[in-house]
């Protein structure tokens, strides 16, 4: 049996997948590894490779050969943060949309066009799901908010700036996916 179907019939938000994957003895620290939380751990296949057929898809899941399989533009996702965003976002497809119908045979494939951190431009409920499960996971708000203080302890004069991007590097996201992490904390007056 494969680990991923474990989470088959249930609707798994990504802090109990972290809290799962603590019990299970899985190592959970900053930066979260989603490569090997997919390859090693959920035996999730998943393939970043072009598809110029597909030059405009950011990246999608689906099923093949009975088993859940994430594929990423590279095209689209040129940046390690943007792929390891994209690679959260898929699991949270995998975990929110696909594990709970508990029919992998059965299962339309999700193709993202845009994954944006904006409400504004993407306003396809499963989609801001998805965007919310990979935050939390590659975004721990403890982890947020326990290297904050850090920061800031060692820095009382640190700019808004200097500390989006000294949290950004720490948990390998763009500065931008940190912005609106730290904003939905209520991080807010933080960043400008």
């Amino acid at each position: 049996m494969k680990t991923y179907e474990q989470f088959l019939g249930q609707k798994i938000q990504a802090y109990d997948f972290i809290g799962m994957l603590e019990k299970q003895g899985y190592s959970v620290s900053i930066p979260i590894d989603i490569e090997a939380i997919l390859k090693d751990f959920l035996e999730i296949k998943y393939e970043v490779k072009p598809d110029f057929k597909n030059m405009k898809v950011t990246g999608s899941i689906s099923v093949q050969d009975g088993a859940p399989y994430i594929w990423v533009n590279p095209m689209k996702n040129t940046s390690k943060e943007r792929k390891r965003f994209t690679l959260a976002h898929e699991l949270g497809h995998f975990m929110l949309h696909m594990a709970p119908t508990n029919d992998l045979n059965n299962f339309d494939p999700i193709t993202d066009t845009v994954i944006s951190f904006n409400r504004d431009d993407n306003w396809d409920y499963t989609e801001m799901e998805a965007n919310n499960f990979a935050a939390q996971l590659l975004m721990p708000s403890s982890s947020i908010k326990e290297n904050t203080k850090k920061i800031i302890n060692s820095d009382p004069n640190i700019t808004k700036e200097s500390l989006v991007e000294q949290l950004a590097y720490l948990f390998q996201v763009s500065e931008t996916a940190m912005k609106f992490r730290l904003t939905k904390l209520g991080i807010k007056g933080l960043i400008v």
